[in-house]
């Protein structure tokens, strides 16, 4: 027989195999030798050895005596023979790697039968392979080891912690050895943590203490789903670390810091300034001053919620408080490092990562954006009941965080300072809104802020003259809108021939290049409007009156119109009336009278406001004085008695609700409100009261007659044309409007007896004169009448 070695004897390959199975191997076998007597040989040996098998070193004296016990037991054996003169070396070469526990050319195959009769010498093989294991991991070192080390430092967790993070993920690294801890059968938790502590080196009430429920590593998302001490019943119900933990630990990283940006990173740098804000000058303040004691003064469970709709500006107002206030902004994660998006409770567990890595950090805040992804989400209709209710419902699903007191937890208690966005904050419950420390709602800029987000948005990119001032005009118009809509101007700009768009002047000159340029951004506004279920945006405004002179309105006033522009000039507010018949000029003053005060003008008919819903119309109403002072538009309310009618012509409740709701906003409007009706006389006592100037609109005089006529034709009113236009007495502006309308649809210039005839057709329609032919007064009616058409 050849000489034996001296020295254990390693079976081949292993030097070469992955350090990571190296550390699963070695994990197992120390639990199985310093815990010998749970072992069963003949129940447990076939899992360890497809775990461990490749990685065992051999004591010279067990192998001896094995190969003594295969000489005899594979006698005859073709694939054995001549195994006898072979060294331990070429012996272990040849039948020593594992290829599966049926392979009857490797000793695996005869090793259960051995180790019955040979208990002690697997002990042995055992043992001398956890430490030479042992020794070798000493001096190598692995990415997940060294990566919990970084987290260990950055997080300050103990050895036991760091201990379950490297045996938790080398679990889910290897499959074997998360089915040869199944087989680890303990009969308390307490076993069990003492069995982990034995292997960490650590005490088990530290290892107890790291697994309960609430523990620091299940707050940070690093382990999860922990089972209660009285359900343990083996090993690898203590392996919980999250699935989302390995492939960060195996990752290379250049730093603390890059490993840390896994969690949480730094904001982008803003392009904007706190001049930008200037509409929000003293909330901005307010925040910034707000995050600055929170972190001089070291204030736990400072939170800051900012909501509206998106595009607002919410992330870049946060980002410029944190700047004015001097902190570093760092934001939480919404996707890893994949791309691939990151449920809420991921999110969630990634904020309270961030708290623990930036807490001993000076001069730091939190981002936390879409924070909808982390609360309990509310179908719209239950959000909606729970806004007017202020009521809570528990309704959590899976991608959200489950449970209040998980939420309540964090807003009570983050060291960190923390601005929350959101675009939808219905569906935040108010048990959890009242928790902040600030709220600040962010809306569409007002008319002058828009002005200035648009002109910075537009640098650098060829427009007309006037442009940006057109733009700013636009209700509603976003930040993030604008800029799209730039960005959207400088891609396809180049592409303008071949997507048909052209310039009056020629789009490869710079006149034609800023005329593309202002026909890509409209046309991109118009569609995402249009998608956004915005309507035009204020681009389909009615066209002013052309001929529009407010000595061509007859009106019933005790003060003079100029008089009254003036007097709501230097005042800024007011409620008015206008009241007559149709076309006489109502719509076309409240008009007139924005343009002299250079407001814009918010017109809202009642289909804008009236909803099948019992109290949304209430709603719609107080968000429609609201748009108009955050906008310090003229608000128009075109036929306002479908909302001011007499509570006692009222037949159902709700009706009586929306006049009450319509006072209300009309007592408390600090800006100018011009309603228009024709129904005067239906209108509420109340409302009459609040109406401080209630002018009455008539039809045209004679002499106004006459000048819209000349105006309108060209040619002066003379002769038989006076006495025909003396005779329609009922004509208001708007009926020269219609007939006007009707010669630009032919097509064709109408002569004065034309645009007569048309007249009177107008007017014999109006009610005031069908009731006068139906009392027998004809004097309306010209000799030889045409018929109307």
């Amino acid at each position: 027989m050849a000489k034996r070695s001296p020295l254990p004897l390693m079976t081949p390959g292993l030097h070469d195999s992955p350090v990571l199975d190296r550390m699963c191997s070695h994990f197992v076998l120390t639990l199985t030798v310093r815990h010998a007597n749970r072992f069963n040989a003949r129940r447990d040996l076939s899992g360890l050895l497809a775990l461990t098998a490749r990685h065992l070193v051999w004591p010279p004296d067990v192998l001896a005596r094995l190969r003594t016990y295969l000489s005899r037991r594979c006698a005859g054996h073709t694939q054995w023979s001549g195994h006898e003169a072979l060294s331990d070396v070429a012996f272990l070469n040849r039948h020593g790697l594992w290829r599966g526990p049926f392979a009857e050319t490797t000793l695996f195959f005869y090793l259960d039968e051995y180790v019955k009769d040979a208990p002690k010498d697997l002990l042995a093989l055992l043992a001398c392979s956890c430490e030479t294991l042992e020794l070798q991991l000493q001096r190598e070192s692995t990415l997940v080891q060294q990566n919990i080390a970084a987290l260990g430092r950055l997080l300050q967790l103990n050895a036991a912690e760091r201990a379950l993070l490297l045996y938790g993920t080398l679990a889910r690294y290897q499959r074997d050895l998360r089915g040869a801890l199944v087989e680890f059968k303990v009969n308390t938790a307490q076993e069990a943590f003492t069995a982990i502590a034995d292997v960490a080196g650590v005490q088990a009430h530290e290892v107890a203490e790291a697994l309960r429920v609430g523990s620091r590593l299940e707050r940070v998302g690093m382990v999860e789903n922990l089972i209660a001490e009285h359900n343990i019943t083996d090993l690898s119900d203590l392996m919980k670390v999250s699935e989302q933990l390995p492939p960060v630990l195996m990752r290379e990283y250049g730093g603390p810091q890059e490993l840390m940006a896994v969690f949480t990173r730094p904001v982008a740098q803003s392009e904007l300034q706190g001049a930008d804000f200037d509409f929000i000058a003293d909330e901005l303040r307010i925040i910034g001053t707000l995050l600055r004691n929170a972190v001089t003064q070291r204030q736990a469970g400072v939170n800051i919620l900012l909501y509206g709709p998106p595009g607002t500006g919410k992330t870049e107002l946060a980002k410029v408080a944190a700047s004015e206030a001097g902190l570093s902004l760092y934001e939480v994660e919404s996707s890893d490092r994949d791309g691939n998006a990151l449920s809420g409770r991921d999110r969630y567990r990634s904020l309270q990562i961030s708290q623990v890595f930036l807490k001993a950090s000076p001069e730091v805040a939190l981002l936390f954006d879409e924070v909808e992804d982390v609360f309990p989400h509310l179908s719209g209709d239950a959000a909606q009941l729970m806004a007017r209710l202020d009521a809570a419902l528990e309704a959590p699903v899976p991608m959200s965080v489950n449970g209040k007191a998980w939420v309540n937890q964090i807003l009570e208690s983050n060291p960190v300072p923390v601005v929350w966005i959101t675009n939808r904050i219905e569906h935040i419950d108010p048990a959890f809104r009242r928790r902040f420390q600030y709220h600040l709602e962010l809306k569409s800029p007002p008319p002058g802020a828009r002005l200035g987000l648009v002109r910075k948005a537009l640098a650098g990119l060829p427009v007309p003259d006037g442009l940006a001032e057109r733009l700013s005009e636009r209700r509603g118009l976003t930040p993030a809108q604008i800029r799209t809509a730039v960005r959207f101007a400088r891609l396809a700009g180049g592409a303008g021939n071949a997507a048909g768009l052209s310039s009056p002047v020629g789009v490869s000159s710079p006149a034609g290049d800023a005329a593309l340029n202002e026909q890509l951004i409209t046309r991109q506004l118009a569609h995402a409007d249009k998608a956004l279920g915005q309507g035009d945006g204020g681009q389909g405004r009615r066209s002013p009156a052309p001929r529009y002179a407010l000595d061509l309105i007859h009106c019933e006033s005790r003060f003079e119109l100029p008089r009254l522009v003036e007097a709501l000039r230097r005042r800024g507010m007011g409620n008015l009336c206008f009241y007559g018949p149709p076309g006489s000029g109502k719509t076309a003053l409240a008009e007139h009278i924005a343009a002299e005060l250079q407001r814009p003008l918010m017109v809202r008919l009642a289909s804008d406001l009236m909803s099948k819903y019992v109290g949304e119309t209430e709603q719609n109403m107080a968000r429609m004085f609201e748009a108009a002072a955050q906008e310090n538009a003229l608000l128009l309310l075109d036929e306002a008695d479908s909302f001011l009618r007499s509570r006692r012509m009222a037949e159902r409740h709700y009706e009586v609700s929306e006049v009450n709701q319509m006072l209300a906003g009309m007592e408390r409007f600090s800006g100018l409100f011009i309603c228009t009706t024709n129904a005067f006389d239906d209108l509420d006592e109340a409302a009459l009261r609040r109406f401080s100037f209630k002018i009455r609109f008539k039809p045209l005089r004679p002499d106004q007659r006459e000048r819209m006529f000349s105006l309108e034709t060209g040619v002066a009113a003379t002769g038989p044309w006076t006495d025909r236009l003396a005779r329609m007495d009922q004509l208001t502006p708007g009926d020269f409007a219609a007939v006007r309308q009707q010669a630009e649809v032919l097509g064709e210039p109408l002569s004065p007896d034309e645009f007569l005839t048309l007249l009177e057709a107008e007017h014999r329609v109006k009610p005031e004169v069908r009731q006068r032919r139906s009392m027998g007064f004809r004097a309306d009616l010209p000799p030889d009448t045409p018929p109307t058409g």
